[in-house]
Order: structure tokens, then C-alpha cells, then sequence
């Protein structure tokens, strides 16, 4: 017995408190509170930080405030709970609301599907910030930590995949309208890795230029990029062309 209460004195056995106890029963008010917050912050900023990395609609700031703002109304649905309330409903309601978030960013640009990674993401990250205003920060950190690690690992395997695949050829001649069209073409090209997309620019003439992309992806990923290209406005023709097999050309003149 007095072996256990030694030990249980012991900085490892404190550290260990701090990762499965309930931050809001061990330290108390309001210092409980704002440490669940530091927590939330710090969760957001894990996951949010890989959204960044890659350039997405919702990166290390929106990460951050997602989680922060679900722990806060989780440790604020505490002065909810009466004989006729639950408390319960604050979290749902929360929810409800990272969903309307997300179904914008799905639909967020050129009105097709894009953008469900980042949006389930949030969802997510939503779910650690109610985990970490619960008070469990240890639980909160670890989620984030594994959220991180599934991004990143599934980011590898499709690049590594996507790098497998054989080389499409595709040539856009589009209308330049003073570099405003090739901004709008870039800004479809930075959602896919650069690893699996290449291109180079030319000018034909005053009015019209072209550009040539070498693409080693999925044929749905490539597909959607096709997609993606062909709604800007200003691509005037597209040629898509496979450089290891014999044939004529898809050409589509838009």
C-alpha cells in the first residue's frame, strides 16, 4: 500500500492523470477552462496545420477556430443543465452547424462536388474540440494527432499511386484576356500535387495562348480535372493525347 501512494507521488504517475483524467474534475476554475481552450488550440492547429500545407479552401485558422469554438460551447453547456434542460443539445447543435460549414465548402467555386476531404476534416476537428471541452485533453491531443497521421499517409499512398499511372498529354488553347484566364487556370491546378502535374505555357498569338499539361493521375481524378478546366470560360479547344500509345487524338473544340 505504501508502495502504490509512493508511486503515486511520482511525476510520470502526475503526467499520466493529465492524459485520462478529466481536465474540469483536476484543475480547478477558471484555470480548468482556459487550459481546455490552450488544448482546443493546439488540436485545431495539428490537424489544421496539414490543410495548410496543401493549400486548402480551409487551412490552419479555420482549424483552430472550428475546435476552439466547439470546446467553448461545450464547457458553456455545463450552466445549461437544469431539471427541464439538457445539456446534450448544445453539442448536437454544434453538429448541425459544422455541417452547414462543410456542405459550403463542398459547394464552395465552380458548383460540382470538391472539396469533401476538407470538409469532413472540419466535421472532425468539430468532434476533438467537444472532446477537449469535455475535459479530456489527452483523449483530444491523441485524436488529433491520429487525424493528422491519416492525412498525411493517405496524401502519400495517392501521390504514390498517382505517380504509377501512365502520362496523359492534354493541350488547352484558350483566349489569355491580359493573364486573367491563366490565374483561373492555375488556381484549378493547385488542388492536385505537382508531382503528379506538369505544364508549360505558350503563346500562339496576341489573342490566343496554350497550355500543355503531362498528368499522371487516376482516370477519376483526371476526369475531374478535365472537368474543372473546360468550365473556365475561356478555353476556346482541348487535346488529350496518351504519348506511350499509338492513335489519333481526343480533340473538342468549346
Amino acid at each position: 500500500m505504501f508502495a502504490r501512494l509512493a508511486w503515486a507521488d511520482t511525476p510520470e504517475f502526475r503526467i499520466m492523470n493529465l492524459l485520462f483524467d478529466n481536465w474540469r474534475m483536476i484543475i480547478p476554475s477558471p484555470l480548468g477552462a482556459v487550459a481546455l481552450a490552450i488544448v482546443a488550440v493546439v488540436c485545431g492547429a495539428i490537424v489544421g496545420g496539414e490543410r495548410q500545407r496543401r493549400e486548402k479552401a480551409a487551412g490552419l485558422r479555420t482549424m483552430i477556430m472550428v475546435c476552439l469554438g466547439s470546446a467553448v460551447f461545450t464547457m458553456a453547456s455545463v450552466f445549461f443543465t437544469t431539471t427541464t434542460g439538457d445539456s446534450g443539445r448544445v453539442a448536437a447543435q454544434v453538429v448541425v452547424g459544422i455541417g452547414f460549414l462543410g456542405a459550403g465548402l463542398i459547394m464552395h467555386g465552380r458548383g460540382i462536388i470538391s472539396g469533401a476531404t476538407t470538409a469532413a476534416t472540419i466535421w472532425v476537428t468539430a468532434a476533438i474540440g467537444l472532446v477537449a471541452g469535455a475535459g479530456y485533453a489527452g483523449g483530444a491531443l491523441g485524436l488529433s494527432l491520429l487525424v493528422r497521421l491519416i492525412l498525411s499517409l493517405v496524401s502519400l499512398y495517392e501521390i504514390r499511386v498517382a505517380c504509377q499511372q501512365p502520362e496523359v498529354k492534354v493541350e488547352l488553347d484558350f483566349a489569355p484576356m491580359n493573364g486573367i484566364t491563366a490565374i483561373r487556370l492555375k488556381r484549378v491546378l493547385a488542388d492536385y500535387p505537382v508531382s503528379t502535374v506538369s505544364g508549360e505555357w505558350q503563346e500562339l498569338s496576341e489573342n490566343l495562348h496554350r497550355l500543355t499539361l503531362r498528368l499522371h493521375l487516376p482516370k477519376l481524378h483526371l476526369r475531374e480535372l478535365l472537368d474543372d478546366l473546360v468550365t473556365v470560360p475561356e478555353v476556346k479547344a482541348i487535346r488529350e493525347s496518351k504519348p506511350d500509345k499509338a492513335g489519333p487524338e481526343r480533340d473538342w473544340t468549346l
